[in-house]
């Protein structure tokens, strides 16, 4: 079984449990990787979390019901794991921008978010570069927080005077970003840091890299472009699946080694730990 049925068995699995428990062992099982492993690709292909895709699948869903049936608002809110009316009506309203009585009248607009379906489509033409590098155990430190948002970890040091106060230690910009994950939520957990060969540091966390395999890529271009986003897409979507390599479930780290948003101009270093399939 390939890379991509696999995808569409996990999707065919959440579809079948929309309205019960979504077992993220199950799903770990069907892919064949550890579920945090999925839920950082997931969400690096698709653009939203898994949980943000079950979300919008199950208020689809509760909005279908409501139009077409006499089912009580309670009894839906229930059916799709709200335990109240009123945290369904606030998730229900957030989409579809009516409470849910409303979507039982004529002429009221709705939104639907349909079933994702992955499929393979022609792609590389345009060549990827990459390197494999094998690396001995090193420390990275740095603040590490869990912010409801992409790039919100960041937009703290810089504010903070934390990343003024690494680069004053190491001689050179806090340029490591360390992804450990996204929540059910869609929340991101990172760090922000610098390589570090020294004495830990009180006022900072630490984070020791094992002994292991990583496979580097280049992002460079523009920060408009999402030259940083595509980039991961094209390593999900069209090298890994084909490759010889998956990711071994260690934090990726994004190295800044240019990132100047007045000139857009980027250029990222994206560090993948892995391991063969």
């Amino acid at each position: 079984m390939d890379w991509v049925d696999r995808m569409n068995n996990v999707i065919d699995y959440v579809e079948d449990h929309l309205n019960s428990d979504i077992d993220y062992e199950e799903i770990s099982k069907i892919m064949c990787c550890p579920f945090s492993v999925f839920q950082r690709s997931f969400t690096q292909i698709t653009g939203i979390t898994l949980s943000e895709y079950i979300r919008n699948r199950k208020l689809t869903c509760a909005a279908y019901e409501l139009q077409n049936t006499n089912i009580k608002v309670i009894d839906i809110a229930m059916k799709y794991g709200y335990e109240s009316s009123d945290a369904f009506s606030v998730a229900f309203k957030r989409l579809h921008g009516v409470m849910p009585a409303m979507a039982k009248k004529p002429d009221v607009k709705l939104a639907f978010y349909c079933r994702l379906y992955f499929a393979l489509t022609i792609k590389g033409v345009y060549k990827m570069d990459y390197r494999k590098v094998e690396r001995e155990q090193f420390k990275v430190i740095g603040r590490r927080m869990t912010t409801p948002y992409g790039g919100g970890t960041w937009a703290i040091v810089k504010s903070d005077g934390s990343a003024d106060t690494m680069k004053e230690l190491s001689g050179h910009l806090c340029d490591l970003g360390l992804c450990f994950g996204f929540g059910e939520d869609g929340s991101n957990d990172y760090m922000c840091g610098i390589e570090w060969d020294k004495e830990d540091i009180p006022e900072f966390e630490r984070y020791v890299y094992p002994t292991t395999t990583w496979l580097v890529f280049e992002a460079s271009g523009t920060i408009v472009g999402n030259t940083l986003g595509n980039t991961w897409q094209r390593i999900n979507r069209e090298f890994l699946p084909q490759s010889i390599y998956k990711k071994s479930g260690l934090p990726t780290i994004e190295k800044y080694v240019e990132w100047d948003e007045t000139a857009d101009i980027c250029k990222v270093e994206i560090w993948i730990p892995v391991a063969k399939k």
